[in-house]
């Protein structure tokens, strides 16, 4: 193997771990770790229970790790989406198998020629410039009575991640769905509320992920993270998981 090559490979397996980005066994045995890396395998958990013998589509999959769930939850098939190069890679690298693809692409953009049974989105819609357009395009992806499952942060999350455009409300977020043509079967609101002390050993261990001391201290977004730091005395990160199914036309 080349040097290029190997480097290229030690790069995959260096990926950093951020808000956007969880790699589970590479995450710390600390409490927020823990807290974080509960809350997004417990989302796949719940969608496992409908993709039995199902063609499954995993919007914004991440480092992969949630469609092997999927698929091994019993899936057909499942198709991985994620805008990352090198996050598509690693998931390629880790977890591609029969069965199991992972394409790079813009979840509003990607075009896909078969309809899929389930669509699973987490943390998504809120990166999107546009999130009405994406979820009318979802529904295009379903098959008659598809099943999509959609996990939404409520509240204002924009000052501790940059990526985040928007800001929901839990009834934002169902009428929303409603409008572009689905039935809300059911939802749950997951607590998550992690304390400044979590939150800067999370600093410690993720560097990445944490905005820099000049940020902290002379922007707006900054100021924001520091009155939730040491007023509220940490972050409040409820989400929304959604199950609704397709209504046929």
């Amino acid at each position: 193997m080349n040097n290029s090559v190997t480097s290229s490979v030690e790069a995959l397996d260096n990926l950093s771990i951020t808000w956007e980005r969880l790699i589970p066994n590479r995450m710390g045995n600390d409490s927020a770790s823990r807290k974080i890396l509960e809350l997004h395998i417990g989302r796949y958990e719940a969608a496992s229970r409908y993709v039995l013998g199902k063609k499954v589509l995993d919007i914004a999959s991440g480092t992969g790790y949630g469609s092997q769930m999927l698929r091994f939850a019993g899936a057909s098939s499942v198709v991985g989406v994620d805008i990352s190069l090198e996050t598509v890679e690693y998931a390629k690298k880790h977890y591609q198998a029969p069965e199991i693809e992972f394409i790079c692409a813009n979840a509003e953009q990607f075009e896909c020629l078969e309809p899929f049974d389930v669509v699973v989105s987490f943390e998504t819609i809120e990166h999107l410039k546009n999130p009405t357009n994406f979820l009318k395009q979802i529904r295009k992806f379903l098959a008659p009575n598809g099943v999509f499952i959609i996990s939404v942060p409520l509240g204002e999350t924009r000052h501790f991640d940059p990526y985040h455009l928007h800001a929901f409300t839990q009834d934002e977020i169902l009428n929303l769905l409603e409008k572009t043509g689905f039935y809300v079967d059911n939802y749950r609101c997951d607590q998550c509320f992690l304390t400044r002390s979590e939150l800067l050993y999370w600093r410690k261990l993720y560097p990445e992920s944490s905005p820099s001391f000049w940020e902290l201290l002379f922007t707006r977004r900054g100021w924001h993270i520091m009155h939730d730091l040491f007023i509220q005395g940490g972050f409040d990160v409820p989400q929304l998981l959604v199950t609704a199914y397709k209504i046929r036309e």
